[in-house]
């Protein structure tokens, strides 16, 4: 997906290239697209080798990021975070209209950034040393100069990251499916950290850990302000090792202290069960490299017991593997059909993945389930699925994940992990931020009204053309319409997949169209 790298060469380091999606759990979710691929490692040979690593993220910010390096940005956040790690009170910083100082007693410099990479490097510099004249007692070159490197890349964007070498060991072994953790996935929603889900007989789940809890300390010391790979970083951990964390459960105002041992996580990413009538229930946690093997297997299983249609339940799905996504939707589209393109910063980047397989289930009908944290690879599944007009999308918008990051291994074993291209459904539609708008909104009773999008609003972007309205549904009508008719379906907690089993009872064709016809008439009896 993406090109090789034009940069000077070393003699033997080389760099590892891995091509990922999806939100962050306590363990990095994403990965490789089929495998991983080893490239010539980038030199540094700018600056003297204080600054190696610096000039080599340049290097990878410059040639790889999806959009153009805002330089100044980047060179005032790399500043403010050597500051930051320095914690020095007498270390003043101004910011003036004709450029920036930063004064300590009385030493100072002044310095101008502007959007060029060389002149934006070389005032860089000057910095850094004068910084790291005054903090040797303080902090050793090299930490200063991953303060630096920190700070740059978290200007970016929320998703890309520096990683120390240990960080990306674990970043690289957890794409396996297997790490060490506590078992959960979290996220950042309205400024504060969530958890999404705890992993099946994990250390969270059997403590009573629950969705939407919201972290406010690790270890006795309050969360503020913390990116959700940071406090990934933190519950991580040798197995058998014990970390305390505190949560506040909104719905009980209450708060809940947790100490936990690590344990080895091994995650089974597929979740089948057969019901009754011959619909096929699939869900999918997460896209790690064993998802299309072990969704396989469930198949083989479907087909014995003669499935007539599937629900593919995504809530909750944070994302992970390209490849595992591009391989999950091709079960259920025509051969060669488009999946999702992904598009960088120039229109060469432009790369198609199209469905796989010769014998799929195409001709099966099948409804997808999908939340506000279901994100990224996903995403591309439901996009997909939704834009071949046979899938019906059913439950609230999704998160909307729409760009692709790759790791880069830097020449001392630590990792970047960079944005480096958006995705787009086969539509052409961009789901950044909006998330996929499902055409049957199910909503709790207490849910805000703007996490409501429907097609009235003004980015027509979010939808296919010829899209029917959505259709609105509260939780509590269906609970009310499963009460009142025992025979439809059973009592559920889940009033969303109650309403997907009994749509899916009564189609047999996979054609949206159809199936949304069945899906109104359903609502018409509900809606009382």
């Amino acid at each position: 997906m993406v090109s090789s790298l034009n940069l000077r060469q070393k003699k033997n380091p080389f760099q590892l290239k891995v091509i990922l999606l999806g939100l962050i759990f306590l363990f990095f979710s994403g990965g490789p697209n089929s495998g991983l691929t080893y490239l010539p490692n980038a030199e540094a040979g700018f600056f003297s080798n204080d600054l190696e690593l610096l000039e080599e993220v340049v290097d990878l910010v410059g040639d790889k990021y999806v959009y153009a390096p805002d330089y100044k940005k980047m060179f005032m956040s790399s500043i403010d975070r050597m500051i930051m790690d320095i914690a020095d009170k007498n270390i003043s910083l101004k910011n003036e209209s004709t450029g920036q100082s930063i004064s300590i007693l009385d030493k100072s410099i002044r310095y101008t950034f502007s959007y060029n990479r060389e002149n934006s490097l070389e005032n860089f510099k000057k910095v850094y040393y004068f910084l790291l004249e005054e903090s040797e007692k303080k902090l050793s070159k090299k930490t200063l100069e991953i303060a630096a490197v920190t700070g740059l890349v978290n200007s970016l964007d929320p998703y890309s990251k520096y990683m120390d070498a240990g960080s990306f060991k674990k970043s690289m072994s957890e794409t396996e499916g297997i790490y060490g953790g506590l078992g959960m996935v979290i996220t950042m929603k309205d400024k504060r950290l969530h958890v999404v889900k705890t992993i099946k007989n994990s250390p969270a789940q059997r403590a009573g850990i629950k969705p939407d809890d919201i972290f406010e300390k690790i270890n006795g010391i309050a969360i503020k302000k913390s990116q959700v790979s940071e406090l990934a970083d933190k519950l991580r951990g040798k197995p058998g090792t014990k970390v305390t964390i505190t949560l506040s459960r909104p719905s009980e105002k209450k708060e809940y202290s947790y100490t936990l041992n690590r344990e080895i996580i091994s995650i089974e990413t597929v979740e089948y069960q057969t019901l009754k009538n011959n619909v096929g229930s699939i869900k999918i946690t997460s896209f790690s490299k064993k998802t299309n093997d072990q969704l396989k297997k469930v198949l083989i299983i479907a087909k014995q017991d003669k499935v007539k249609g599937f629900i593919l339940d995504l809530r909750n799905n944070p994302g992970g593997l390209l490849d595992q996504s591009v391989k999950i939707a091709s079960h259920f589209l025509y051969h060669n059909r488009l999946v999702v393109y992904t598009q960088g910063r120039e229109p060469a980047d432009r790369h198609k993945y199209r469905a796989k397989y010769q014998n799929s289930l195409h001709s099966t009908p099948v409804v997808i389930l999908i939340n506000q944290h279901s994100a990224s690879a996903a995403e591309i599944v439901a996009g997909a699925l939704r834009d071949s007009g046979k899938a019906l999308i059913i439950g609230e918008n999704s998160y909307g994940k729409g760009t692709v990051q790759t790791i880069f291994r830097t020449s001392d074993g630590s990792g970047l992990r960079l944005t480096t291209s958006k995705y787009f459904t086969p539509s052409g539609t961009d789901i950044t931020s909006q998330g996929i708008v499902p055409e049957i909104f199910i909503s709790q009773d207490h849910i805000p009204e703007n996490r409501i999008k429907v097609s009235g609003q003004s980015n027509n972007n979010l939808f296919q053309k010829n899209t029917s309205p959505t259709i609105k549904l509260k939780e509590t009508q269906i609970k009310k319409f499963v009460a009142r008719n025992q025979s439809a379906a059973l009592k559920t907690p889940d009033p969303t997949f109650t309403f997907a089993k009994i749509l899916m009872e009564n189609v047999s064709v996979a054609n949206k169209k159809t199936t949304l016809e069945k899906a109104r008439a359903l609502a018409a009896n509900i809606h009382y």
